[in-house]
């Protein structure tokens, strides 16, 4: 599973139709349940252009009554996709919700166009979501031209951040495909509106009274202030901001404070290792009482340090927050953040840096339970994390197992930055895959491409090693991807 641009997808001309959610007139009532800080503080950021999606490939018959009846039955099964927020007379926020039952999805726009004509129409129509005005979501639907009915059809949607989060996206293919199926038998609204999920609005209440707990005395402040204060004190007379920063990439080319925020940043996306060398990996990873996950993250850190020369390094680790089984399911933004230091000295083998980075890891993840917006507050932090690694295991997902004969993929809009870098590292049926994102220009690039290389080559020669150090074990548990 790829997580990319729009472009980077195969998509075909044809006949394209997009859609919105709509609401019956007088639908919307007052809901006294709080926004999470996170979704607060989205709100006070907005920025324009700016959404996550997914787009697959249907494997069934076009037909555009049940289309309307699949989209509409995922808007009112979740929650989290019939609420908005209205401005406040005092400057803040009111949520607002609607019933399943008053919610439907009708076409916006009709049109036959080539392949460029259907990329541009459907990047202009998902840029237009955004989390002060609902719907939150848009869906387009793509017959390429000349297909037969059992090449199915293309489904895509844009959503805004505060609605979903990277797990939804993935959530969003096996359901559409039992929904339309569902749909297309002759099940009722009613019926497919079923579902046996919690409400991330529900959630959000919850994080908002946890959060509230959380004084300048919380231990995870005093995490969080360390980390940063570490990343401020490094930063340079070319970037004078005042405030506590987040760290940046330790690489001058990629991470330098240029006079090109405005510029889009260019994406990557590289198979690491196949599905062979994974399980040898994973098997090394449980012989060291560790898991995959501080694989990845100690192999992207070697190839930083072989890159750069860094003794340490500082990121910002995204962890799911679905600790609940009845958020399992459900679409929304379950998401906290992680401040991780690995320490990269003294001629740590990879054994031993991953070794540290377990320890690391297991230090800090339960920090992501704490809102960040929270203690950004308490500490009057302003800036944005800058350099993000994020690791998922995505195998258990429901539909996993169709994603290839899908053409299922998650994507993301363009990000216009300067200087953040992210990567996300993913595991899936085929192996590691490593998408991420990062400055534009020729330089950055070549540095990036290199970086990539590096960490291929750091996680495949662990892996050669590990077969014939250690037998294959079973698979790492379950992992939701933040």
């Amino acid at each position: 599973m790829e997580y990319t641009e729009f472009s980077a997808y195969p998509i075909t001309g044809g006949a394209l139709t997009t859609w919105a959610p709509t609401a019956l007139q007088g639908a919307w009532r007052p809901d006294d349940r709080e926004l999470s800080f996170d979704h607060e503080a989205h709100l006070a950021d907005e920025g324009d252009g700016s959404w996550i999606g997914a787009v697959m490939r249907v494997p069934m018959p076009y037909d555009e009554g049940a289309v309307r009846r699949t989209l509409r039955a995922w808007t009112a099964r979740h929650e989290v996709l019939r609420t908005t927020v209205r401005a406040a007379e005092d400057g803040g926020w009111h949520r607002e919700t609607c019933r399943p039952e008053d919610v439907d999805v009708t076409v916006l726009d009709r049109a036959a166009l080539d392949r460029d004509g259907v990329l541009d129409r459907l990047l202009d129509t998902f840029a237009r979501v955004r989390p002060t005005a609902w719907p939150h979501v848009l869906f387009a639907t793509v017959r390429p031209d000349g297909a037969t009915d059992s090449e199915g059809f293309h489904l895509a949607f844009g959503a805004d951040h505060s609605v979903m989060d990277a797990y939804s996206q993935l959530l969003w293919f096996d359901e559409m495909v039992v929904l339309y199926r569902r749909a297309l038998a002759g099940d009722t609204d009613r019926e497919l509106a079923q579902v046996d999920v919690g409400s991330h609005v529900d959630f959000a209440a919850f994080d908002r009274r946890l959060g509230q707990l959380v004084t300048e005395h919380d231990a995870a402040v005093e995490v969080w202030s360390r980390f940063l204060d570490r990343a401020t004190a490094d930063r340079t007379a070319t970037d004078p901001s005042p405030g506590p920063a987040f760290p940046r990439y330790p690489d001058p080319v990629l991470a330098a404070r240029a006079d090109t925020a405005a510029a889009h940043q260019q994406s990557f996306s590289v198979p690491v290792l196949d599905a062979a060398d994974t399980a040898q990996l994973n098997g090394w990873a449980r012989s060291l009482g560790t898991g995959l996950q501080s694989v990845a993250l100690a192999g992207l850190a070697r190839a930083v340090q072989r890159q750069t020369g860094a003794d340490e390094l500082d990121l910002v680790l995204p962890m799911h927050t679905r600790h609940e089984p009845r958020y399992a399911g459900a679409v929304g933004w379950y998401v906290g953040l992680s401040p991780l230091h690995l320490d990269l000295a003294d001629d740590a083998s990879l054994t031993d840096l991953v070794r540290r980075t377990h320890h690391a890891v297991n230090a800090v993840k339960h920090l992501a339970t704490r809102p960040f917006a929270r203690i950004g507050q308490l500490l009057e932090v302003e800036d944005v994390p800058r350099f993000v690694v994020s690791y998922v295991d995505v195998r258990h997902v429901p539909g996993a197992g169709s994603w290839h004969s899908w053409q299922a993929r998650t994507l993301r809009s363009a990000a216009p930055d300067a200087d953040e870098v992210y990567f996300w590292i993913i595991r899936d049926e085929d192996g590691i895959n490593v998408s991420a994102r990062c400055p534009a220009g020729e330089r950055a690039a070549a540095r990036m491409e290199q970086l990539m290389a590096d960490y291929q080559q750091v996680l495949a020669q662990a892996a050669g090693r590990a077969r014939g150090t250690t037998g294959l074990e079973r698979g790492d548990d379950a992992r939701v991807p933040a």
